[in-house]
């Protein structure tokens, strides 16, 4: 929910029409819409592309919803329309490509599938084009976001939460949107007062750009309150996905925001029907910070209170935001963007009596398949096509026409103190309600929807992985990460395994790789590999890499190195979720799923079971010993799938079961892999991968002065002991995993 204020509605105005700081003389910020492009015709007949006049920085800007166009201009810029809808009234976004003069653009409602196409008609960037290569991807233009991170009270339910931290004075953030091949530079401002941030871009690949990943301790030291950093990179895929801070706890408390990148589709869709993206969000009325001790004593992620969608829902008795709304026309094709940015919730969405076509999983397309209701766990992402209704209407009932909208909590995949209202949005037909002035203005309610939930299955699960078809093809090889002739992992320096088991370690008190703890009480945390992850704020991965012997030795830094490079060298890792292992040591393991999510890389889902893999034979483990027959671990397993298997960057990792999952070795960098229930990340549950040590000085050296110098500021603000919020000292300040 925008947050309610004379100022906030003035910066939100302000920043649709320059994306850069209200009043801070800059005027090296491109205003956005200086590089959109118009379209004069109305809704509905859009031309394979129409001719207009005038140069790219003089057009004026087309509102949402009056009719997608692509077109040419007199200079050969090919324009490519997006179909955004304009029930909020938003600008629409347009893609042109000027540096691409020998091309046309195609993408229209009858051919979602094509983007440009060659003028002699030779080739065609569409659908089937594969953007693991940057030569394939179009070139597009830069275009600049500026955020501020502030820390307000909001209430996006209606009860006040006082501590909330927000981007540019707003819950959700601003909506980032570019198009496929655009470079997107984005300025962070950091205006909290006892807290650093950093700010992640969920599911960006970072090809060529590992130290824009946002991730503090490990690409950066965090933005020190009063700094700014800015980050860049290149929209290589296309779909949607979300930014988010990942500095501690951060997020919890409202920083995060949706981004789309415009691109193909594998279905059609109509003329102007793509909606907002759908934020799915637990929530609390307390600060997550507030919380988190409860996470440290017991182990156990906190209640949630709520659900919210887009930054709105509905608690208590009070005054209260009307549930978030969608309009739908009859009989026709609309696109819904759905994002999971729960903090421990994976949520099941529905509409009720319509039908979800599934085109895209995170930034993977797929092949469609029909659904009645879609999992989403946390930070996953889909691209639904939501059938109108032929017949939306029922005369026999007094609210006809309007149908609610679900998001379920899936069962022991998410935690309230008591049960949520899961109606936590509408659909509907009649616009009316839109448009009289009666309802506008509140003098008559709009009515609620009689509609009756489907049935289905609540279950803790992802979607079904064998309807996850990606359009473009992997063929994963042979693991070159795995040496078959070791039979006992045990044997592998801790930097070089690749079967990790998720469970919690117990400790307490202060030591050097586990964060302070009031009153030195007993506590636990969740860990994956060596120890409980734990970064240094102040001395991140991608300066410290002269010393990478010495992060290999401290467990809580729990550090992987990758030196196999090339498409073709395929790493394979297996993460288990057991509720026994057959190893020695202290860490304790019960059945618990866990969303992982990998930074840099989509990965291949090979394997996904709901068996104990320690009891697994059919993947390669004998019996309760520590003996594995490596040997299966291959493409030759009929059991582990590498012919086209389901792909994304969010996997749920199933209770007692376990995941084998691959990736391409060929994007250097340092990448974490980590939980993202935003409690157990902070516990400890990740690690990080550094991939091709000896390219990541080059891939960096453009930006190292900048980092260098973030990390000067950062470090002459935490060495101030009066910036210590907490107990003002030191050694109290970081308490958790710090990401």
């Amino acid at each position: 929910m925008k947050i309610d204020s004379v100022w906030s509605g003035i910066v939100y105005v302000f920043n649709i029409f320059t994306f850069s700081s209200p009043g801070n003389g800059d005027v090296s910020q491109r205003p956005l819409v200086s590089q959109d492009t118009p379209v004069s015709s109305s809704a509905g007949g859009a031309k394979p592309y129409v001719h207009h006049a005038g140069p790219l920085d003089s057009l004026p800007v087309r509102t949402a919803g009056s009719g997608e166009v692509n077109y040419v201009l007199d200079d050969g810029t090919p324009v490519v329309g997006t179909p955004k809808n304009g029930q909020d009234g938003t600008i629409a976004l347009n893609c042109p490509y000027p540096n691409m003069t020998d091309w046309l653009p195609c993408h229209a409602p009858d051919d979602r599938g094509c983007w440009l196409r060659k003028k002699d008609g030779t080739k065609r960037i569409d659908i089937n084009t594969s953007y693991e290569d940057p030569d394939n991807v179009p070139m597009g233009i830069t275009r600049y976001y500026y955020l501020d991170v502030s820390e307000q009270p909001i209430a996006p339910d209606g009860m006040t939460m006082e501590h909330g931290k927000v981007f540019n004075r707003n819950y959700p953030g601003p909506w980032i949107e570019a198009c496929w091949g655009d470079t997107i530079e984005i300025t962070v401002k950091n205006n909290l007062r006892y807290n650093g941030t950093s700010v992640h871009w969920h599911g960006i690949r970072q090809f060529g750009s590992f130290q824009h990943d946002g991730v503090n301790g490990i690409t950066e030291c965090p933005i020190a309150p009063g700094d700014t950093f800015t980050y860049k990179f290149r929209a290589l895929q296309y779909g949607s996905a979300w930014y988010h801070s990942h500095y501690s706890l951060q997020y919890g408390d409202g920083l995060l925001g949706p981004m789309t990148i415009y691109g193909p589709s594998t279905a059609n869709f109509d003329d102007d029907e793509a909606f907002r993206p759908l934020l799915l969000t637990d929530w609390s009325h307390r600060s997550v910070f507030e919380d988190w001790p409860l996470m440290l004593t017991s182990g156990l992620a906190p209640e949630m209170t709520n659900i919210l969608i887009n930054g709105t829902g509905q608690f208590g008795w009070g005054p209260k935001p009307e549930k978030y709304t969608l309009y739908l026309d009859p009989g026709k094709k609309h696109m819904l963007i759905i994002i999971n940015t729960a903090v421990d919730t994976t949520f099941v969405f529905s509409i009720d009596n319509h039908r979800l076509e599934v085109i895209e999983a995170d930034f993977v397309p797929i092949e469609p398949y029909m659904t009645d209701n879609i999992k989403v766990g946390i930070g996953q992402r889909y691209h639904v096509i939501v059938h109108g209704l032929e017949e939306p209407y029922k005369p026999d009932l007094e609210r006809y026409g309007n149908y609610w909208m679900r998001a379920a909590p899936a069962r022991k995949c998410s935690k309230f103190a008591f049960g949520p209202d899961q109606q936590m949005g509408i659909v509907r037909y009649n616009r009316t309600y839109q448009t009289d002035p009666r309802y506008v203005n509140g003098s008559l309610r709009r009515p609620d929807p009689l509609s009756e939930p489907p049935l289905i299955d609540i279950g803790c699960a992802d979607e079904p992985y064998e309807k996850l078809v990606p359009r473009v093809k992997w063929q994963v090889g042979n693991p070159v990460n795995i040496n078959a002739s070791i039979t006992d992992h045990a044997l592998l320096p801790n930097n070089s395994k690749y079967i990790f088991d998720v469970g919690m370690n117990p400790s307490g008190g202060p030591n050097t790789s586990t964060p302070y703890i009031p009153n030195d009480k007993p506590y636990s945390r969740w860990a994956m590999h060596t120890a409980p992850f734990r970064i240094n704020f102040s001395d991140p991965t991608l300066l410290a890499l002269d010393r990478t012997d010495e992060l290999i030795d401290q467990p809580h830094l729990d550090v992987v190195t990758l030196d196999h490079e090339g498409e073709d060298s395929w790493i394979w890792m297996i993460i288990t979720a057991p509720d026994k292992v057959p190893t020695t040591g202290g860490r304790i393991f019960f059945p618990a799923a866990h969303p992982m999510h990998l930074h840099g890389h989509d990965f291949a889902i090979l394997r996904h079971s709901t068996k104990n893999f320690y009891d697994d034979s059919e993947i390669g483990h004998i019996g309760e010993g520590l003996n594995l027959t490596a040997d299966k671990l291959n493409c030759d397993n009929p059991w582990i799938k590498c012919d086209n298997p389901p792909r994304r960057d969010v996997v749920l990792l199933p209770a007692s079961g376990y995941i084998v999952i691959a990736f391409k070795a060929d994007n250097p960098g340092i990448w974490i892999i980590h939980c993202h229930i935003a409690f157990h990340a902070s516990s400890g549950l990740a690690m990080q991968i550094i991939e091709n040590k000896h390219k990541i000085p080059d891939v960096m050296r453009p930006d190292l002065d900048n980092i260098n110098n973030a990390c000067n500021k950062w470090r002459t603000w935490y060495d101030n002991p009066i910036n210590h919020w907490d107990w003002h000292h030191p050694a109290h300040f970081q308490d958790d995993s710090g990401v």
